[in-house]
């Protein structure tokens, strides 16, 4: 999450292929531009964020924190009473703020030649409050379906 690298996805017009059956992806448009993304996917017994993206002109506006809300806003709505995501180590900006907004560090996995760091949070209904950035954002769900030829192209 974070690392500034396209999803995989993505396809070079910027539009979003479907992740399949067990992904959604939320776009969040800021006048009528694409502005921020999360990836979502239930599980059994948790939903966890696999992906938050903001365009790198627009970090910082609470964009993020929106996203998050939201995600974890359809968690609790969809019943779950955990919310999970990851980052890694060194992005310690992330992990921090992911702290500040109730997550806990679970645990820590090296990966490759880094640490990815397992956060979680409890989620209920009505705790989070999407709707504080004071700017006006639309967050739609919007895919491509897999056949499409960029998403062919993409994977």
């Amino acid at each position: 999450m974070g690392a500034g690298h396209r999803p995989r996805t993505q396809t070079d017009d910027g539009r979003l292929c479907e992740g399949g059956a067990k992904h959604r992806i939320d776009l969040l448009y800021l006048d009528g531009e694409l502005a921020a993304l999360i990836e979502m996917i239930p599980a059994a017994d948790y939903f966890l964020i696999e992906n938050v993206a903001v365009a790198p002109a627009l970090q910082g506006r609470g964009f993020g924190r929106k996203l998050l809300s939201h995600a974890e806003q359809i968690a609790a709505s969809l019943g779950y009473d955990e919310i999970k995501l990851y980052t890694n180590k060194l992005f310690a900006e992330n992990v921090q703020l992911y702290g500040t907004l109730g997550y806990r560090v679970d645990r820590e996995e090296a990966f490759k030649d880094g640490v990815v760091v397992h956060m979680s949070k409890r989620c209920r209904p009505g705790t989070t409050d999407a709707n504080s950035i004071g700017t006006v954002a639309e967050i739609q769900t919007e895919a491509l379906p897999p056949d499409h030829p960029r998403c062919r192209a993409a994977q």
